[in-house]
């Protein structure tokens, strides 16, 4: 078995293909794509869900940069981060097309959501409900891109997102 932690090059290229290799790092073999990128967005819903009762968290919002899956494994601690690199980089375009569309929208509608709440807590307006409804439309978004992580279309899934942040 191909040791796909390690760093030898040549057996990443080699075995990038390989279900079983790519199942081992955590990585879907009939997408090529890895949950561990989802990270990018979980981070933000968390930090959205402390923004009630520490509004101060506002700053480590403005902090949070919309991420590449390739510059997001390039810069983990993923132990197979070149496996997944490889992997998604020959990846089917109509897996990967979409994926990086809702991916992408996910990220410019995160960075529009940083700058209401920011609006809201200058202004000291209540922010229970923007809140609640930046973390559904946000969890919403990471479902859809973990169905599509493990295979599930995409759908509508864009013009769904957008409607939740409408």
């Amino acid at each position: 078995m191909v040791d796909v932690h390690g760093g030898n090059d040549s057996a990443v290229e080699l075995a990038w293909w390989d279900p079983d290799v790519l199942t081992q790092a955590n990585i879907v073999p009939s997408t090529g794509l890895a949950t561990d990128y989802l990270n990018v967005f979980n981070e933000a819903v968390m930090l959205f869900g402390l923004l009630s009762d520490m509004p101060d968290m506002i700053e480590e919002l403005r902090n949070w940069q919309p991420m590449s899956y390739e510059k997001h494994f390039a810069r983990s601690g993923f132990q197979a981060k070149d496996l997944a690199i490889l992997a998604y980089q020959n990846a089917d375009p109509a897996i990967k097309g979409p994926f990086d569309a809702l991916s992408h929208e996910t990220c410019e509608l995160l960075q529009q959501r940083i700058k209401q709440a920011e609006g809201l807590i200058q202004h000291g307006a209540p922010l229970d409900d923007f809140i609640a409804e930046t973390t559904m439309a946000l969890q919403a978004s990471i479902m859809m891109l973990d169905g599509m992580v493990h295979g599930g279309a995409a759908g509508g899934a864009q013009d769904d997102i957008g409607a939740l942040f409408d």
